[in-house]
């Protein structure tokens, strides 16, 4: 007879947890931390704007917005614009602690919900319309992250973010109100030409016109006097360009468009410059069809001066 109690137990197998069980964990870990942090960014965000003492929209991503100013002279054409999802905007910003302190600043064009920016870029920017200010206090998951800008902003700062927005000149719904007649051209043309990136600052000739030189002659030329303009004409949305080439006698009336004419008597000294105009300046409400040149089109003029 076998006595139950006299077998021999076998071994049991002793289980631990599986490294995917382990990750798990570490992984609930990281929300639970992450969760409770993000709690005390935005709570400190909320005390910071309390204290401004002006009212602020609640955006995802724990972003607030504090409206700031917006250009008196809107045109028709821009009324009531409010960027939205693939519209292009142009942002310059400064960033700042919950406390004020200057961290770095910036300037971005990208495309909303589309380009490769803090998600607090995204979310304010369908806030705003064009040539607006904004104060914009983001969580650090919602502006530059576990990562921050290395040497400029630290690993999770919740920042104050203060920015201008206006519309791209690259947005093309711009072009073709420009075209149609629909938006003042001047207004365009300066937001285009301020906009521009490596061209130095352009300045205003006339009403309508900007230049920019890039060199300069020893000394200027002199009234009458006969020289060779190489010069390259393009629209500034890229669908013509063109390079011509003539002699002018300085301060000769009407062979020129009034852009050129002006610009160049303006600026003897001028070696190579560019210059950009509007219709009226150049071909007017009627183009150039010969041109390729439609009605309502500003220009941009490559030019050489040939001694």
């Amino acid at each position: 007879m076998l006595v139950a109690s006299c077998v021999e137990p076998q071994p049991q197998t002793l289980t631990l947890p599986t490294a995917a069980d382990q990750d798990k964990k570490v992984r609930q870990a990281m929300v639970e931390f992450n969760e409770a942090r993000f709690q005390e960014e935005c709570a400190a965000i909320d005390l910071a704007v309390v204290q401004t003492g002006l009212p602020s929209d609640i955006l995802p991503g724990g972003v607030l917005l504090q409206h700031g100013t917006t250009a008196p002279a809107m045109q028709e054409g821009l009324n009531g614009w409010q960027a939205s999802r693939g519209d292009r905007v142009h942002w310059v910003w400064e960033s700042y602690t919950l406390d004020g302190s200057p961290l770095t600043s910036g300037s971005d064009e990208f495309d909303v919900e589309r380009g490769a920016v803090p998600r607090a870029f995204h979310e304010a920017a369908k806030s705003l319309g064009h040539d607006v200010e904004a104060d914009v206090w983001s969580p650090s998951v919602s502006a530059f992250g576990v990562r921050g800008v290395p040497g400029e902003i630290p690993p999770f700062t919740p920042v104050r973010l203060h920015v201008r927005q206006t519309r791209s000149v690259e947005d093309t719904a711009w072009w073709g109100a420009v075209q149609r007649g629909v938006l003042d051209e001047a207004f365009w043309l300066k937001n285009a030409v301020q906009s521009m990136k490596g061209q130095g600052q352009p300045d205003e000739v006339s009403e309508g016109v900007w230049a920019h030189v890039y060199s300069e002659h020893n000394r200027p030329v002199e009234p009458k006097q006969n020289v060779l303009l190489r010069i390259r004409t393009a629209t500034l949305d890229a669908s013509m360009e063109r390079e011509t080439q003539m002699e002018w006698k300085v301060g000769t009336q009407d062979q020129l468009v009034p852009a050129l004419e002006q610009a160049l008597s303006s600026l003897p000294s001028a070696h190579t410059l560019t210059i950009w105009c509007t219709s009226a300046m150049a071909f007017g409400d009627q183009g150039s069809p010969e041109a390729g040149i439609a009605p309502h089109t500003p220009l941009r003029f490559e030019v050489e001066v040939v001694l």
